[in-house]
């Protein structure tokens, strides 16, 4: 089996259940009438660009890094919903103005987000400032940060 075939079989194992190891991946992809290597296994892990997030009961399965952008996406959207005060661009910065306490958490979901433009965080309190890479790069995704409010 080609190894475009094979990567197809592990996205689609992955999607319709729950995996958490790769002795499971392995097994199978056995079941599927695939014999493969674990070191075959984690190569593919890498290329797929899986994750570990928590399952329904909480233990780590494998996922796929878009999902986890997603989550991390709904989750911004509530924080803005409950803490945010102001969001204002000035040149290659956004400063996100949030309720005491709040600053640390919208930095973390920042950071573990792709976002184009962005540098990094930096937090206090009850500011978050993000670094961008342009003043045009701040003023889009500030746009974009705009549109998860809604």
């Amino acid at each position: 089996m080609n190894r475009e075939i094979r990567l197809q079989l592990i996205s689609e194992l992955i999607t319709e259940q729950e995996v958490k190891t790769q002795e499971e991946l392995q097994q199978l992809l056995f079941e599927s009438g695939l014999s493969v290597t674990q070191a075959t296994i984690s190569r593919d892990i890498r290329t797929l660009q899986l994750i570990k997030v928590p399952s329904k009961d909480g233990t780590p399965k494998y996922s796929f890094k878009v999902d986890q952008d997603h989550l991390n996406s709904e989750k911004l959207r509530h924080k803005f919903r409950d803490a945010l005060v102001s969001m204002e661009v000035i040149n290659y910065f956004i400063i996100i103005k949030t309720l005491p306490g709040h600053a640390h958490s919208f930095g973390v979901l920042l950071d573990s987000m792709e976002l184009a433009g962005k540098a990094g965080t930096v937090c206090g309190n009850d500011t978050c400032l993000i670094i961008c890479r342009s003043p045009r790069d701040s003023v889009k995704l500030k746009q974009q940060l705009e549109l998860l409010q809604k």
